[in-house]
Parts: C-alpha cells; structure tokens; sequence
C-alpha cells in the first residue's frame, strides 16, 4: 500500500472507505471514561507467539499455586478447578483467554481459619516453584523503599520540595533523627534542592473497602527524602500518615522501628493503589483505547500516521478487553486487592483519566514541572536516566518520519483527516483526552512530531516502566501492598506483631503474587522493530534502521549504568514491547 495524504488523493473510495471503519467503531462513556462499544476482530486478534507466551506464564502460575498449597497445608475455601485436555485444547482454539483466566488464575478465596500470617516468612512461602523477588530479602530496608520511588513500577509520584508544606510540620528536629542527616540543617538541603516529596492528597477521595474477612484501609500520607551531603542516594527521613498533622497522624522517622516500617507500608499502599488506578490503568490502557479508536475512525489506512502509529497499537484493545471482562469488575483483581472501594475507585479513575493533560505529561514536561530534569542536583534517577534517551531517539525518529511526508506546517493543517482525528480525540463525546494537540487542531509539524512520540512513547516504554516492575516490585507484598488491614499508626510502642496485622491475609497474597506474575512475564515485540514490510519509502527505512540503531546504544548505555547503580532493566530497549499487549 502507499502512503498518502487526503488532500492529495484522488482515490475518490477513501472517503466511503472510511466512513464504513466508523460505524464499526463507537465510544462508551459507561465508566466515566470512553472505551469502544465493541471491539472488533481486527483489534482482537493475537498471534502464535503471544498465546504462547501467555499459556506459558498461566502454567507457571497454576503449578507455584498447586506447590504452595501442598507445602504450607493452607486450605482455601475454593478448589483448582480441574481442565481436561480437550476443554483445554477448545479454549486454545476459540482464544478463550477470559475462561483460561478463570482455571490458571485461581481464585482461591479466603484460606480457612482467616489465613492471617504468623510471621513475614509465611510470605515467602507464596514462592515454591518460581524465585523469590529480591524484594523478598529487602523490603524493610530504607534503602529498597526509596529505590522503588526512583525505578520502582511508579517512579515519577515524587517531587522536589520548594518548602514545607504547612499541613507536614517536618523540623530540623525530625530531620536530624535520621543518622545521614544528624548535622544537617533542614532548611539549608531544601534551598540546595536536595530534599524530595512524594504527597497523596489526590487520594482522598477514596473510601476503605472491605476483605471478605475484615476491613481493608487505604491512606493519604506524605512522604520526604533527602539526598545526604555530596551523596547520591535517596534517603527518607519522614512519613505523616494523613494530610491533617496531630496525634492521629504524628510525624514518624527511621528512628520509630516498627512504627517507621508500618508508616513505610501505609505509604506503599497508597502509592501503589495510585500507580494500579492511574499511572498504570488510567494514563497507558485507557488513554490510549480512545487513541485507537479515533485513528481508526479517523485515519484512513493509507494515511501515513496510520501507518507510523498502527504496529504501537496491537494487542491494545484485546488486552483492555481482558481487563474490562476479568480484572476491573466486582470481586475482581482490582476489587479484591485494592484497598479502597470498588465505586470509589472507579470515581477517582475516571476523574484522574479525564484531569490527566496529554501534553503537561510529555515526559520532558512532566520532570521539569516535578523539579526532576536536573542530574546535578538528583545524580542518580533510574527512570529519568534511561527513559529520556528513549524518549529523544523516539521523537528523533518520529520527525523524520513527519518531515518525510509532509513539506511544512501548511501541510499539516490541510491534512483534514489528521485534523478530524485530533478533534476527535479531545472531544468530550469522543477521547475526552485534555491538552490534545492544540484547541484548533494539530498546529503544525512540531506538534504533530510531540503528539505521535507521545503515543509512541506512552505505548511502549511509558507502559513497561509501569507493568513490568509489578512483578520485582509487588509480587512480595510486604514491600508491594495495595491495602491496608489497620488503622495507620498512631504512636510509637508498636511490634512486629502490629506491622503484621498490618500486612494483608495469606489469600490476598497468593492472589496479589498471581495477577503480578503473570503480568510482569509476558513480553511479545520489540520496541522499534517493525514487520520488513512495513514501510516501503527507502528513507523513511534508513530512519527507522537509524532508530533502532539508536536504542542499541541506549541499550549499552543503560547496561554500563548498571555496572555502578542498583541495575534496573526496565527500559532496556530489547525489553520493551512495541505496544500495550499485556
């Protein structure tokens, strides 16, 4: 096929074309948000290698559970239900993930007797067949919580703090509690820009929700770092568990032991609820459904940006699809693991979806605003170190790409199907993304080379840095927990008997460790790597030859940091998948 701008093309079909693509193809505003009224065979279909890799992660999945019950004798209230070989084959056959969901992703319910651990080793009981995540062996360390905030699955909720907020009442005094900082003065790191916040006001919306057994919590804490004089390490120093000061939500620090450690989990739960809902649902899945849908509606499918943009698209809707029918709904994953309601979530998923402006949280954009662009003051920042070269090789790539096919700006805004396309999208009745292009449509070649990295960028290594370290991160969930199952501390005589009845029950952790597993396993594609046949134009082949080129030496680059850093292999190119399939 050759590309082809509409306003250059005689091919008096293109428009009926089009037309019969949009009546396939409607939004659904039923959550709050828009995703497709149906999803179509060309948007659900996968291949070999996929189901492949899916099975693959299924069967590890079902054996560690079957492993695990037989060694700890836990009895839950639900048994593996049992598969056939034929029943299996059909599934197979017909795709049936959502029933395979179903027999390999067991819903086990409650363990008899409550299941509430007896030690944080019954935790590591949940690993039989399968290898213990390092965060198994260093979660209570101060060191591995604020590295799960710089290259963690939520590694931009932080902030450089410009002053004390006058709701977290932090001193020199509580600053100096903390052994790094004992002769330092708070207010000389703030203006040095070596103090960090991470805040979780947004989430008071939220409402606690229940376990089948018992109450589960969910909190609004803040949290602050610091780097240590002419270190490069993250240090935190202070967690106030609520946004009100006083003696329900007290200051606590390293010094306060278990008190410290649960503050560290309530600040955990609510920065890992905000990751599942937002950073990880809402700004990658759901965002980029409504893309789909209008570059279908819109684009024809011999418009160049259709052809740039469609390989970061494969496997998005199937998999949203999965989500919709097997995760997001009542007693669900998200129902089951989260610590707050189910319509609560919903609300706060559909108003951060909807608040969320496209072009405020271009990565660039989004770390300037956040204070985290600068390597002086912040050395070592796992995600920014290796997340903008790909974003830089990206938009490289892109412009060459833009610059191919059309002359100038007067070009990009008479491309009337990429204007339609652009209006659909921030259309309240359509996308509803905000800061879509400009009001008037796409502006220009430079907004339309920002806009497609955005995509290209939010598909691939936006989505594996917040999928992929579920399963390092989270899979253990004393150091990944998504809920509470107490009241946050309100003082400091608490033991690890208090942190334990913390810490979610044993069916939650099975459950947690299953869902996390299978969706930190599967990788299909390769990030820059497209089908040989994709593009016919020498040019355009030569820049995305120059493209991948670029990602390899990103790739050595990323490998040589690791050598003198805690490794994070997140956003190693060859790990990231073209698009949003899992």
């Amino acid at each position: 096929m050759s590309f082809i701008l509409p306003q250059n093309d005689s091919n008096a079909k293109r428009p009926g074309e089009l037309d019969s693509v949009r009546k396939e193809y409607a939004y659904d505003h039923k959550y709050g948000f828009p995703l497709v009224v149906k999803y179509q065979k060309r948007d659900m279909n996968a291949s070999k290698d996929w189901y492949t890799g899916v099975f693959k992660t299924l069967t590890e999945i079902r054996a560690n559970v079957q492993a695990v019950l037989e060694k700890t004798g836990w009895q839950p209230t639900n048994k593996i239900p049992t598969l056939s070989p034929l029943d299996l084959a059909n599934f197979l056959l017909d795709g049936n993930i959502p029933n395979l969901f179903d027999i390999y992703l067991t819903d086990l319910g409650t363990i008899k007797g409550g299941g509430r651990p007896t030690s944080l080793d019954d935790y590591k009981q949940v690993f039989q067949t399968v290898m213990k995540t390092y965060s198994a062996e260093k979660f209570m360390d101060d060191e591995q919580f604020a590295h799960t905030f710089i290259a963690g699955p939520h590694a931009n909720a932080f902030g450089l703090m410009r002053e004390i907020p006058a709701n977290f009442p932090i001193t020199d005094e509580i600053f100096r509690k903390t052994k790094q900082f004992q002769s330092d003065n708070l207010k000389k790191a703030i203006a040095a820009g070596r103090v960090y916040i991470a805040d979780y006001k947004e989430m008071s919306t939220l409402t606690d929700g229940a376990h089948a057994l018992q109450k589960k919590y969910v909190y609004k804490p803040i949290v602050a770092f610091a780097l240590p004089e002419g270190e490069t390490k993250l240090v935190p120093f202070a967690i106030q568990c609520g946004q009100q000061p006083g003696e329900e939500f007290p200051i606590f620090t390293p010094a306060d032991t278990w008190a410290w450690q649960m503050a560290k989990g309530t600040a955990w739960v609510a920065h890992y609820i905000f990751h599942e809902l937002v950073s990880h649902l809402g700004t990658t899945h759901l965002l980029m459904e409504p893309i789909v849908i209008a570059t279908r509606r819109q684009l024809h499918a011999s418009h160049p940006i259709y052809n740039l943009l469609s390989p970061h698209f494969e496997g998005t809707m199937l998999i949203n699809g999965l989500a919709d029918s097997s995760l997001i709904q009542e007693n669900q994953y998200v129902d089951r693991l989260v610590g707050s309601s189910l319509k609560s979530n919903f609300d706060f998923l559909s108003k951060s979806r909807l608040d969320y402006s496209f072009t405020a949280n271009m990565l660039p954009n989004r770390l300037k605003a956040k204070g985290l662009m600068s390597t002086k003051r912040l050395p070592v920042y796992h995600f920014r170190d290796d997340a903008i070269p790909i974003w830089n090789a990206t938009r490289n790539w892109v412009a060459r790409y833009v610059d191919r096919h059309y002359k100038d700006d007067s070009e990009v805004k008479a491309d009337f199907e990429l204007q339609m396309w652009a209006a659909e999208i921030s259309s309240q009745k359509g996308g509803c993304v905000k800061d879509f292009a400009a009001i008037e449509g796409v502006d220009g070649k430079d907004q339309l080379i920002d806009t497609c990295t955005m995509i290209i960028y939010t598909s691939g290594p936006q989505h594996a840095a917040v999928n992929f370290p579920q399963l390092t991160d989270m899979s253990f969930i004393p150091g990944g927990p998504l809920a509470g199952y107490r009241q946050a501390p309100e003082h400091t005589m608490l033991t690890e008997k208090d942190f334990l009845d913390f810490l979610p029950p044993m069916d939650i952790a099975i459950k947690q460790w299953q869902i996390m597993h299978f969706l930190g396993s599967v990788r299909y594609t390769r990030f820059g790597f497209y089908d040989d046949d994709l593009f016919k134009d020498a040019a355009i082949k030569a820049a995305a030859a120059k493209f991948r080129s670029d990602l390899e030496r990103i790739e050595v680059d990323i490998k040589s940091r690791n050598q003198s850093r805690t490794a994070y292999s997140v956003l190693l190119p060859s790990l990231i998948p073209q698009s949003i399939n899992i």
